[in-house]
């Protein structure tokens, strides 16, 4: 087999579905005894991982797109049998003995949710990226079929799919202490235009009896979102939260909302149903592919659906609490880093 090398600039960035990707990939393939290097600028790693196992050399400066695309193909020079994964961003377009993986294409089928600058950087590098890779993995059948859609020169036996997967430390508990006095509604991701907060809050504003807690921060890769202000009563935005204090959201939650237009994935999704936590979600293919059965549908671009839907399970909310999470349950233990692991292995061992 190849000697497995892993991009390790994501260590330098804080963490959302990409990053956890990339790390859980890693921190799988250590628990598995697995023999790779993760290659690390000479920056500063992000504290909110806990990077005490994993077996990382730190290479040159910087921790841009410069330092990935020109400092980390100086590394392999004389190296042999050897292939490289970027399991985020574009990876080197100088080394050709690599693996990378296209999370989705949103900033193609849908650029004005991007800035400028991010849309034609990755516009025009991803075409290069994906003719100078070996193989192309990515993470649902939905993100496959959008590759090949809008780069059909790639062969369609040339990507694999290899899915997301929530943690360990995603699990029910039963509540024994701060229970909440007014039930809450919980939704988890980066703020931006795709994500289709201003029409869920705009949905919330006339329902009784519930919160809405948003989780997660603005990126300045985006464009800004307009309608998305908080009031004191109904609709709090708690930035970021630690691991620990997310699982605890998701089991206090009386349901998870993901309102979202475009995924590649969803990863939060599969998280709450990890911690026994009714799933509302978009009727988008990406979410139908996940979710399956274990999940309640509305429609994201209109207001009164999901406003309907919501509210409909909040008034069954007794009797369709137990069999949603039930199916949540067995829909979210078809995913898992094992399994995601071992096909990043197989690839290694192909690609020898």
């Amino acid at each position: 087999m190849s000697r497995i090398y892993v991009n390790g600039r994501f260590l330098t960035r804080p963490i959302t579905g990409v990053e956890r990707y990339a790390y859980m990939i890693c921190k799988t393939l250590v628990e598995m005894g697995t023999d790779f290097t993760i290659i690390c600028p000479n920056s500063p790693l992000m504290s909110c991982y806990d990077v005490g196992n994993l077996p990382i050399v730190h290479y040159g400066f910087g921790r841009s797109h410069l330092w990935e695309q020109f400092v980390l193909p100086f590394y392999f020079i004389g190296k042999k049998d050897y292939v490289m994964f970027s399991f985020t961003g574009l990876g080197t377009i100088l080394l050709r003995n690599k693996i990378m993986t296209i999370h989705d294409l949103s900033f193609l089928d849908n650029p004005q949710w991007f800035s400028k600058g991010y849309y034609w950087w990755y516009k025009l590098m991803t075409p290069l990226a994906v003719r100078t890779s070996k193989h192309i993995i990515t993470v649902s059948e939905f993100s496959k079929k959008e590759i090949l859609r809008f780069y059909p020169f790639i062969k369609e036996e040339n990507i694999s799919i290899a899915y997301n997967a929530a943690d360990e430390k995603f699990f029910h508990f039963q509540l024994q202490d701060s229970v909440p006095t007014k039930p809450f509604a919980l939704t988890v991701s980066s703020l931006d235009p795709r994500k289709n907060f201003g029409r869920l809050i705009e949905a919330f504003k006339d329902i009784k009896g519930c919160s809405l807690f948003i989780v997660g921060s603005h990126n300045r890769i985006f464009t800004q979102e307009g309608s998305m202000t908080a009031t004191k009563d109904t609709i709090h935005f708690l930035g970021r939260v630690s691991d620990e204090e997310l699982v605890r959201l998701y089991n206090q939650a009386i349901c998870f909302i993901f309102p979202s237009l475009y995924e590649g994935f969803g990863l939060p999704v599969i998280e709450a149903m990890k911690c026994g936590c009714p799933v509302l979600v978009s009727d988008i293919p990406v979410l139908r592919e996940v979710c399956g059965e274990a999940a309640i549908y509305f429609n994201p671009h209109h207001i009164e659906d999901i406003r309907n839907t919501i509210e409909q399970f909040l008034k069954k909310n007794d009797t369709l609490r137990p069999t949603v999470i039930a199916k949540g349950y067995e829909n979210a233990n078809r995913f898992s880093w094992e399994k995601t692991a071992k096909k990043i292995i197989l690839l290694a061992q192909h690609y020898k």
